[in-house]
């Protein structure tokens, strides 16, 4: 018995140790091109930019969809960009919706940036279509992607008529 407790303690120092020695092990003997043993590098300027310009983007892609889901379409329209409204009404922009549809929420699926002032925004769309023949309701998911655009400083939906 008198022995095993020097066994003991120099276990347990060892099992302390290892940690420490496995990972001055690995970073001494992985090459050089291993990627594994590069830093992670660091978030630029630009990726911190881009982040910044996603979040402001999804929440103004969910802003538009909140209104559509609402049926406020004076406020969806108000998403769409200055040259649309230049060219079409509120009233024009509202006759593109119909009513067999009823747009329960969404979720941003993914954003693809095209450069700094275009971006094409993939959403899960959750709808209740109201089938004509049998009179019930629907529900179904759908992905859609939409354009949109950033001018004077905003992102706008790229609505095509």
């Amino acid at each position: 018995m008198k022995h095993t407790a020097p066994l003991l303690y120099s276990l347990m120092a060892g099992l302390l140790a290892y940690p420490m020695l496995g990972y001055t092990v690995a970073t001494e003997f992985r090459p050089p091109d291993d990627p594994a043993a590069q830093p992670a590098p660091a978030a630029t300027p630009m990726d911190d930019a881009r982040q910044a310009q996603r979040k402001l983007l999804e929440q103004r892609v969910a802003a538009k969809w909140d209104a559509l889901i609402r049926k406020d379409f004076a406020a969806a329209y108000s998403f769409t960009s200055p040259a649309y409204r230049k060219l079409y009404s509120a009233e024009a922009f509202k006759r593109n919706f119909g009513d067999k549809v009823a747009w329960q929420r969404i979720t941003v699926v993914d954003v693809n940036f095209q450069n700094d002032d275009a971006a094409t925004v993939g959403i899960n769309l959750f709808v209740v279509y109201h089938d004509a023949q049998s009179g019930k309701p629907l529900d179904m998911k759908t992905y859609v992607q939409e354009p949109w655009v950033r001018t004077e400083g905003q992102w706008w939906y790229l609505m095509k008529q």
